[in-house]
């Protein structure tokens, strides 16, 4: 029985209109902190396409991974895992125009990377870095990995839909595609995580940072797969597909997410035991802005404590209503995630930093001031003029911390030292790019039957049976 997807009118329909309501967001973004050189517009940007393309490039190496293991529990969704693909032959050039941009001064995202290349002289520990992003050498990976991502998801949609996967010499060629594939996920996806996103601050270094990536957006492809099998199967198609494949999506939702929490603190955990300056700014940064420190924890109460509470038990893993809200939490969870790596460096107040950094530097030129004072105090015996300059050095600060808490209480509002956050905006935006997602995935489901009637597993496929927690 072949099943085809329809995509009809109405669907697409509605996903334009959430792409519109994408765009308003970004028109939306685009008048906020516009002195900030519109970061905030960039980054939400930078963030939904970068988190869309992982989920996309996840697809294809959900597949991989299937084929080479001998895998059969996965055959019947195969072809939702290569639609997921479908985005990225899109997402990943957009990719690489963003950081052509950004060296073209159209915006401050990765004005970080440009400093330490125009740099003069160029300080010992850049001199790698400025070999690493020459911007030629960036570039030209940047093209590579879009265009290896694109290649591999239009190869591997149209190869896995042939008709003779039962001749033994197109199965053989099956798994050199998908183990040429893994090699070049595994390259790719590292190497783009720090080519996009860790270079937005250049001083800051994870070596799990990969890994970190790839277990995020893991969470979020499965998430995305268990939404897509419920709706289609709310449609009428994918009847073959019953609680135990959905229980098998869901225990490796709930894997991903524990695997998620166990990288989150051991690179948490490693770089302040060490106390290393150029890992631990990551978090001091984003420990000293209120907003960041209850981001950062919103995401583990979303990303693990929801999952070991709910998602650990064997009915909600095989009920379509709890698995699909966890599913649907959890793609919220994890785009808070990237939020948190990809918004706090350009959105900076340099204004308001300045004021900080200059209050700072007049207290601490006082406290200076009483210290010498004090010393003085000692040392001379004439101590009636240091002591006036000391005591009214002393009322002064006291002055002016009163007027400070007065001027709290009277709700003056202290200028924020970061422009970013998740407003209105942001998830207007996050729309627009989830109906542009779910379009070239649809689009793609419906060039091709859903169900993979001629590949050999799928007869063992039809009759897993979870009969375990």
């Amino acid at each position: 029985m072949n099943e085809t997807f329809e995509f009809t009118d109405k669907l697409k329909k509605q996903l334009f209109i959430m792409m519109g309501i994408g765009l308003l967001g970004l028109v939306f973004v685009f008048f906020l902190h516009p002195e900030n050189h519109h970061a905030r517009l960039w980054s939400n940007i930078l963030a939904n396409t970068y988190y869309f393309t992982g989920i996309s490039i996840f697809g294809m190496f959900a597949v991989a991974a299937g084929t080479l293991a001998y895998g059969s529990w996965h055959i019947l969704v195969k072809r939702i895992f290569l639609s997921l693909a479908a985005f990225v032959r899109v997402s990943g050039f957009v990719l690489v125009l963003i950081v052509v941009l950004g060296l073209l001064n159209v915006h401050t995202l990765y004005d970080h990377v440009k400093d330490i290349l125009h740099e003069t002289p160029v300080a010992e520990n850049h001199t790698t870095k400025v070999i690493f992003f020459a911007p030629v050498f960036w570039i030209s990976r940047l093209v590579a990995y879009a265009f290896l991502w694109a290649l591999f998801s239009w190869g591997m949609n149209k190869f896995f839909a042939r008709t003779d996967q039962t001749d033994p010499k197109v199965y053989k060629q099956s798994k050199l595609l998908a183990a040429a594939f893994i090699v070049t996920f595994a390259v790719t996806e590292s190497a783009a995580s720090w080519d996009y996103i860790m270079c937005l601050d250049t001083h800051w270094y994870s070596t799990l940072f990969g890994w970190y990536n790839f277990a995020s957006y893991g969470c979020a492809a499965w998430a995305m797969t268990i939404l897509l099998v419920i709706y289609l199967k709310s449609k009428g198609y994918m009847s073959r597909v019953n609680e135990n494949h959905v229980h098998d999506l869901g225990k490796l939702l709930f894997g991903f997410s524990i695997f998620w929490t166990y990288l989150w603190f051991d690179q948490f955990m490693l770089q302040w035991f060490a106390n290393i300056p150029e890992e631990t700014s990551f978090w001091v940064k984003r420990f000293g802005e209120g907003y960041f420190k209850f981001t950062i924890f919103l995401t583990l109460i979303i990303n693990f404590l929801f999952p070991l509470i709910f998602l650990i038990k064997r009915g909600a893993k095989r009920n379509f209503k709890v698995i699909g809200f966890g599913a649907a939490l959890l793609i919220f969870g994890h785009y808070v995630d990237f939020f948190n790596y990809t918004f706090i460096e350009p959105n900076w107040n340099h204004a308001a930093m300045e004021a900080k950094k200059e209050e700072a530097m007049t207290n601490s030129s006082k406290v200076v001031f009483l210290a010498q004072a004090e010393t003085k105090k000692e040392a001379v015996s004439d101590v009636a003029p240091v002591k006036e300059n000391t005591e009214a050095v002393a009322v002064e600060v006291k002055k002016e911390e009163g007027e400070k808490a007065e001027a709290g209480k009277e709700g003056e509002e202290v200028p924020a030292t970061n422009f970013a956050g998740i407003g209105i905006g942001e998830l207007l935006v996050f729309i627009g790019f989830l109906g542009a997602f779910l379009f070239a995935f649809f689009r793609n489901l419906a060039k091709r039957p859903i169900i993979p009637e001629n590949d050999p597993y799928l007869k063992e496929s039809e009759r897993i049976v979870v009969v375990y927690s």
